[in-house]
């Protein structure tokens, strides 16, 4: 970095944002480029500075309450003025903001496929566990749990690693193949997200095949200030206690931002369990981010530590329905309020999963055009502790990830292509055998899976046509390593990686080969009005996961032996995207339907014992992966409305149907497992009027409603997926912002939000926890949904959020006022 900052010019970009119709000054629009994590404001007489930019060409956001965003594209020089005219809510429509996932920089109303946008404000007005959370009620986006920490997402019925979730460009490897491994972010590290709806992200690979989750970190502070906060949460009903502290600085290019983060939690309540053993839960996260932005382009490494402890709840019960320990803990056979209560996941069945991430990104200026080198290492720990401290499922999975891309915009056609390759080279290890009388519990090998692809994506802007495609190429090389155990299941238990007389074969070593194309043409066309279309075909690709070829165990978090299946073949999905739109001043709406044969898909079964029902390994319920045809077809949309004449009103509603079925199959097996329930949610804002020497700004109350209907739409043989019942929640909010009355500056944000308010018993129909139920320590098969664990219960949460420094004194300031 000191290298590359010798000699390099500071490029200075300057100028003024005006109300477009009096043309009066805007001070406090926030300048920002997504690319660069850089931005700025607007002084008090609009004018805003930004040095050490990068020279070439980037899509500028220029936003602020009251305004629809403006989105423009800026090519930097030595010294660029860009004076911007800001239209009123009352006078224009909506606009689109600028997104980054796709590969090429574009908006949401040209991109070809559906795109939501989770905004900042989104996530510091709600209150939730994980991340995936604070996402799941998007249009098209749904997620699966077992309980809090656990949490996949879904988008369009398909979930685990055919979704791929992001931060900052890194690929989050951390088990996303396992039914109760959840996504390890920290909640308070993410500013913002943008998810893809279909696989048309051909950047990203074969683990995108159901869309893109991309999850962004905060922008660097504002170059000539240090900046930061602190953050505390308190949530009610599982007493969640959520801290957060950041830090940050930015001087004549060279950035730097620190942040440390807490989360605990006891055992939540619901009105039908009471409170649920074993849903207690902690996290600690450390992250560092630096980077350096000059005329060459930009360099940029973070690193993250992250640690989370979670209870799982195995719905242990006696007779009576009473939650009971596994097995007695000092003389108890039940857990008493001290234990419901303790911010101590350590004293039932829990996991330790640690991730470490360190992600190195550049980009240079390649003539007309740009160079990105990206490589990282994470690596993922995993311990299933049963009883006492030491784990009896222990391995770890480590990730070399790494991205070259060209990008270069055309002068005067303006098209746009981005190139490349990418993948990540992965391998994972099972620790040694447990000591005695701990038994060691090997799920999957020891193995290595290679991944590359090599892409090219085309995009070209016309006056109101946008034309996009690409083609990619995914080669998959899996190795799997031998195992095998002497005294299988004894304290004495023994892995060696070769046979040896009286050993017993765990995994036998396989070398498997998948390659694939995958590939989208896509096209969006702005109509008169405000009107919008987008048409997508898309052709997606996925060889199989780990666990579905070759998992050969008891999986301790979802109390199932699952065996994977090594003569499984690669996905290869087929779909098509449409979508009408509307983006006016008044109301702004989005009907997407989508369609998707997928060939090959994978899930698992559970098996038909020889004698009757299905069959058991070591007392839980035996699966198998399979492969099938399937076809997943859906819409989703949003219909908001926000009167130009009447600012202080809101109504944001949103709407996801998925269905799914396997042709030629029995009415038992017709339905592909764990397609959500369709859902309707509905978001009342009311916003006070900021007076000018009020202490409160940006004041709001919010209610809102969602409506769940029943899936009877299963794949229930052998009771492997039950039907839910329907169910309707509703929210409610209010938020402010304190003010210093004299300087305009935030002081602190306090925000209030309850979920379930009217306090439902319900469980979710991807709340897998609602399949847990054992009498005195042997499960039981759940036949009907009120048998199994339900979501949780009315939530209050407080969040208070304290801004620290990012103040400086301008050029502009310093002058005299403008008359």
């Amino acid at each position: 970095m000191l290298l590359f900052s010798l000699g390099a010019s500071a490029q200075k970009l300057h100028g003024k944002v005006v109300d477009s119709t009096n043309g009066q000054p805007i001070p406090g629009a926030i300048i920002y480029f997504p690319q660069l994590k850089l931005g700025t404001t607007t002084d008090a007489n609009g004018h805003f500075t930004m040095t050490s930019i990068p020279y070439g060409s980037y899509e500028m956001e220029v936003q602020i309450l009251g305004y629809a965003t403006l989105t423009k594209q800026i090519t930097i020089n030595d010294s660029t003025t860009c004076n911007c005219k800001m239209c009123n809510m009352a006078g224009c429509n909506m606009n689109e903001v600028v997104i980054t996932a796709l590969g090429n920089i574009t908006s949401t109303q040209r991109s070809p496929t559906p795109v939501s946008i989770v905004t900042h404000d989104m996530l510091m007005q709600n209150s939730y566990g994980t991340i995936i959370d604070a996402i799941s009620t998007q249009p098209g986006v749904s997620m699966t749990t077992e309980g809090p920490g656990t949490t996949k997402p879904q988008i369009n019925g398909l979930g685990f690693d055919r979704v791929l979730v992001l931060t900052d460009g890194l690929r989050q490897e951390d088990f996303q193949w396992g039914d109760d491994h959840g996504i390890l972010i920290d909640p308070y590290s993410i500013y913002d997200a943008e998810i893809i709806r279909g696989p048309a992200s051909l950047q990203y690979g074969a683990s995108a095949e159901a869309g893109v989750i991309s999850f962004k970190t905060q922008p660097f502070a504002e170059n000539g200030t240090t900046q930061g906060s602190v953050l505390t949460e308190y949530q009610t009903n599982n007493g969640y206690i959520g801290t957060s502290e950041d830090i940050g600085e930015n001087h004549n290019g060279f950035a730097w931002d620190l942040r440390a983060s807490n989360e605990e939690a006891h055992d939540y309540w619901d009105p039908k369990d009471g409170y649920v053993w074993g849903t207690a839960w902690r996290q600690d996260n450390g992250r560092l981010t630096l980077g350096l932005t000059k005329s060459w382009g930009y360099s940029r490494i973070s690193v993250s530590l992250l640690e989370r402890r979670i209870e799982v709840p195995d719905g242990n019960r006696d007779s009576t329905g009473r939650f009971i320990y596994d097995a007695p803990q000092n003389g108890q056979a039940y857990p008493g309020t001290g234990d419901f209560l303790a911010y101590n996941p350590t004293i039932a069945g829990d996991k330790i999963l640690d991730e470490i991430q360190t992600w190195w990104q550049n980009s240079f200026n390649a003539g007309k055009g740009k160079v990105g080198l990206d490589i990282g290492f994470t690596q993922s720990i995993h311990h299933d502790i049963d009883t006492g401290t030491v784990g009896s499922g222990n391995f770890h999975v480590q990730d070399i990830p790494y991205s070259l891309k060209y990008q270069v915009v055309g002068e005067n056609s303006g098209l746009k292509l981005t190139t490349g390759i990418n993948g990540t080279y992965e391998f994972e290890s099972n620790y040694a055998e447990p000591p005695a009388p701990y038994i060691g519990d090997y799920e999957i090998p020891n193995y290595t899976d290679l991944q590359a692809g090599g892409y090219a994506i085309l995009e070209e802007d016309h006056k109101n046509l946008t034309l996009s495609g690409g083609l990619r190429y995914d080669y998959n090389n899996f190795i799997g390593q031998s195992m095998y155990l002497l005294n299988a299941g004894t304290p004495e238990q023994q892995s060696f990686s070769d046979s040896i007389p009286n050993s017993v074969k765990q995994f036998q070593g396989f070398n498997n080969v998948y390659t694939g194309v995958s590939g989208s043409v896509g096209v969006s066309y702005q109509l008169p009005d405000n009107n919008y279309l987008k048409l997508n075909v898309s052709k997606s690709f996925r060889a199989p996961s780990i666990d579905e070829l070759y998992s050969n165990g008891v999986n301790i978090g979802v109390n199932a032996f699952q065996e994977g299946n090594l003569n499984l073949k690669a996905e290869e999905g087929y779909q098509v995207d449409f979508a009408y739109g509307n983006n006016g001043k008044d109301v702004n709406f989005e009907a997407d339907g989508f369609c998707n044969l997928i060939n090959n898909f994978i899930f698992p079964v559970r098996v038909q014992s020889k004698v009757s029902g299905d069959s058991m390994v070591d007392g839980v319920p035996y699966y198998e992966y399979i492969a099938n045809k399937a076809i997943i077809a859906g819409f989703s949309g949003y219909f908001n409305i926000h009167p130009s004449d009447t600012r202080w009103l809101e109504v944001d509603n949103n709407f996801t149907y998925v269905y799914s079925f396997f042709p030629n199959q029995t009415d038992s097996t017709q339905h592909v497992p764990w397609t959500p329930a369709p859902r309707l949610t509905t978001e009342i804002k009311l916003k006070l009027t900021d007076r000018k020497k009020s202490i409160l700004k940006g004041t709001y109350i919010e209610f809102g409603m969602a409506k769940y209907w029943a899936q009877n739409a299963i794949y229930s043989a052998l009771y492997s997926e039950l039907p839910s019942l329907a169910y309707t929640l509703f929210n409610a909010g209010v938020g402010t912002n304190f003010v210093n009355p004299g300087t305009g500056r935030v002081l602190c944000s306090f925000y209030i939000n309850c979920t379930n308010l009217l306090n439902i018993g319900y469980a979710d129909h991807l709340n897998l926890a609602q399949y847990f139920l054992a009498y005195n320590g042997s499960p039981v098969t759940v036949t009907q949904q009120s048998q199994g664990i339900y979501n949780m219960g009315r939530n209050v949460g407080f969040k208070l959020l304290f801004p620290i420094g990012g103040h400086k004194i301008s050029e502009e300031e310093s002058k005299p006022t403008e008359q």
